[in-house]
């Protein structure tokens, strides 16, 4: 059970926790390839901290998965880190991972910082939830790995993956199997649409301190019920650890399905845009 915090005691360890990462030089990480090697492999907790600051306020997909598995991080300064950085991107797909750290978290001023973007995030996705009636109905098509790795966790992960963030999108809604689409679109007057998806690439590069995938997604939009081409979205991104964190299959498993999902955020950034211009 975690011990709920006084105001005063979270002003005193805000105060502390100001004075930790006022110390740290942002320049150790300039860009967002430095920030996710240091975040991943850095050996100085102080520029794990930097790193996760720096991606706060990076636009990279692939930033929320590394902050999320720096929540476990063995350092308290980088785990505080990691969650500032999440309320910095403003997700709130990062509040399921906050939950779970916080639920394990024993350090006080972690405690206040992940409760603190929790509740940050919490209000952004009322504030989404309020505005996100649907305006796209979606039924998922054809989803298929097409990368030289044919592990079966990662087809379960795209399709897995694809449902549940396409249907984090506002304005999206994501039909159930078997509903008649085209009967649904005219009931409901909205237009709708199916998308099929691929997982064009998968690849592994190792160096001397980390080993990495790099994902690249594609999905087809095609206009219902007339199923002619009105779109595509594309997205790539790279997930990284520490080899020392690489026990096994397991580990590397997860790698892979961390990829997957980061170039599934990044193809999906684009998916309002493209329904709205497939639905002229």
């Amino acid at each position: 059970m975690v011990a709920r915090l006084t105001q005063r005691t979270l002003v005193r360890l805000g105060i502390v926790a100001a004075l930790v990462f006022g110390n740290v030089s942002a320049s150790v990480a300039q860009d967002d390839s430095s920030a996710f090697r240091d975040l991943a492999i850095g050996t100085d907790f102080r520029l794990r901290v930097a790193a996760a600051l720096a991606l706060g306020k990076s636009t990279s997909p692939g930033a929320r998965p590394a902050l999320e598995k720096a929540l476990g991080d063995p350092n308290p300064a980088v785990r505080a880190a990691a969650a500032a950085g999440l309320g910095a991107i403003g997700d709130a797909g990062a509040l399921v991972a906050l939950k779970q750290a916080l639920a394990r978290e024993s350090t006080p001023n972690v405690q206040a910082q992940f409760e603190t973007t929790i509740k940050r995030l919490g209000a952004t996705k009322s504030s989404k939830a309020n505005l996100s009636k649907p305006r796209f109905l979606i039924a998922l098509g054809h989803l298929e790995n097409r990368s030289s790795i044919t592990s079966p966790e990662v087809v379960t992960a795209l399709k897995a993956a694809t449902r549940a963030k396409m249907a984090a999108v506002p304005g999206i809604e994501i039909l159930t199997d078997g509903t008649d689409i085209a009967a649904a679109s005219k009931t409901r007057n909205l237009p709708a649409f199916t998308v099929d998806g691929s997982l064009t690439e998968l690849a592994k590069k190792q160096s001397a301190g980390g080993v990495s995938y790099s994902a690249r997604v594609e999905y087809l939009i095609r206009k219902m019920p007339e199923q002619s081409l009105k779109g595509t979205m594309s997205g790539n991104a790279q997930a990284q650890a520490d080899t020392r964190e690489i026990r096994g299959q397991t580990e590397l498993a997860q790698l892979q399905i961390d990829a997957v999902g980061a170039a599934i955020d990044s193809a999906l950034r684009g998916a309002s845009p493209a329904l709205e211009a497939a639905a002229r």
